[in-house]
């Protein structure tokens, strides 16, 4: 089992924690308000594990790679998600060296966040999703008391998530108003990309929970996964001849939550149409249980992981501070979100309608064309082969065809 860790953590030397969160993520405002989702996913995990009282439990360790300016000096964090937050700075000149020709290689960020982490527990989620308080109850439930037909320990734990729609993150609410859509109505969300029961394993990842031997053993993802997709399915393909895939989206309602972004009611072309990493079916097993080298998780590099700076907690305390018509407010994003949502589906309907009628009329054109096209072939064969004897057929309606070809030529 590979579990030298060479790189020093400078996080706390109390107990090793339940579970770690890794997550990877970069200043560079991606698709919008990027650095909004990352400080509210943070804020809203802190805030549900200090409701639970489970601070020493849990910790969140984000990878900013490749960022001129640091994520951990421009996030406003609250304490409690000051209290259980680290940072991992992948330097600029180390970025571009090993991300080669990808935009984003999250499974070398992630490596690299699970060789230093201190859980039992390891959790990748995106830097975009919420980690809801029923998930983190069934969690430490799972935990302390198991319910599952495997060892917890060896169960590899995938969960799809929630969304919740562009329309609404995109106006960068407040802290509280997330905490209180969610509430409200999180268990209505949609799915993202709802799939059988049999195929969930293919779905958005909500969550890749193993014990961190696991990763250990197999050398985590594979790092020449470096584009975009389908890392956890290889993982997967690699851990399940030996270990139970658990569907934990099930047991836990789905209670993740991913902030949506990108621009409302635009195809997702660009997106599908980024270099993406090879898709493997259950047939198609890797070659190798253990793909990488011994320096898997950037091992080679001395990097660390720092807090976030408790003086700058406390400084942003006061900063969220709600307006004094906080529920007049919300009430109107929810209304004004309704509204675009409504005409999004609106418009959607309209174009998939138009669509639709565009191709049927096609459709009923080719068919006429192609009926027109027969009876006048069916014309012509009759007026050649009438009255001729028929030994004399083939040789005439050869002869005929060789000459509308001339013709047309």
């Amino acid at each position: 089992m590979h579990t030298d860790r060479l790189q020093t953590s400078v996080l706390t030397s109390s107990p090793r924690p339940i579970f770690t969160l890794i997550l990877c993520s970069r200043s560079d405002e991606y698709q919008g308000n990027s650095r909004w989702r990352l400080q509210t996913a943070l804020n809203y995990v802190g805030q549900a594990v200090h409701q639970l009282g489970r601070q020493d439990d849990v910790e969140v360790i984000v990878v900013d790679w490749g960022s001129d300016t640091p994520l951990r000096d421009i996030l406003n964090l609250t304490p409690a998600a000051a209290r259980i937050v680290s940072f991992m700075l992948i330097p600029p000149e180390i970025a571009r060296v090993e991300q080669k020709d990808s935009p984003f290689p999250e499974v070398l960020a992630l490596n690299a966040a699970a060789r230093l982490a201190n859980g039992e527990y390891i959790g990748r989620i995106d830097q975009d999703t919420l980690v809801g308080m029923h998930f983190l109850k069934m969690l430490f439930w799972l935990y302390e008391k198991p319910r599952l037909l495997v060892p917890f320990r060896h169960a590899l734990m995938l969960s799809n998530r929630r969304r919740i729609s562009v329309r609404f993150t995109a106006k960068s609410p407040s802290l509280w108003a997330v905490e209180r859509l969610v509430r409200w109505f999180g268990r209505f969300l949609p799915l993202m990309d709802p799939l059988p029961p049999h195929l969930f394993y293919q779905s958005y990842v909500g969550i890749w929970l193993l014990h961190r031997d696991l990763w250990h053993e197999c050398g985590g993802y594979d790092e020449r996964f470096i584009y975009m997709d389908w890392q956890e399915v290889d993982m997967m393909l690699r851990l399940t001849p030996k270990y139970t895939l658990v569907n934990l989206g099930e047991l836990t309602n789905h209670d993740l939550y991913h902030l949506d972004h990108g621009p409302a009611r635009v195809a997702w072309s660009a997106h599908r149409n980024r270099k993406c990493n090879p898709t493997r079916g259950l047939d198609d097993l890797p070659e190798t249980f253990y793909p990488n080298s011994e320096n898997w998780g950037l091992r080679q590099y001395r990097l660390g992981v720092l807090p976030y700076p408790t003086d700058k907690a406390g400084e942003q305390e006061a900063t969220l501070d709600w307006p004094r018509f906080k529920w007049l407010s919300f009430t109107f994003l929810l209304l004004t979100t309704s509204v675009q949502i409504a005409l999004d589906m609106v418009i959607i309907a309209v174009q998939t309608l138009w669509n639709l009628l565009i191709r049927s009329a096609t459709r009923v054109w080719w068919f006429l064309f192609a009926v027109s096209t027969w009876k006048n072939r069916v014309r012509v064969t009759q007026e050649t082969i009438s009255g001729q004897p028929l030994l004399s057929w083939p040789r005439l309606l050869l002869t005929r065809w060789n000459q509308r070809r001339a013709q047309r030529s």
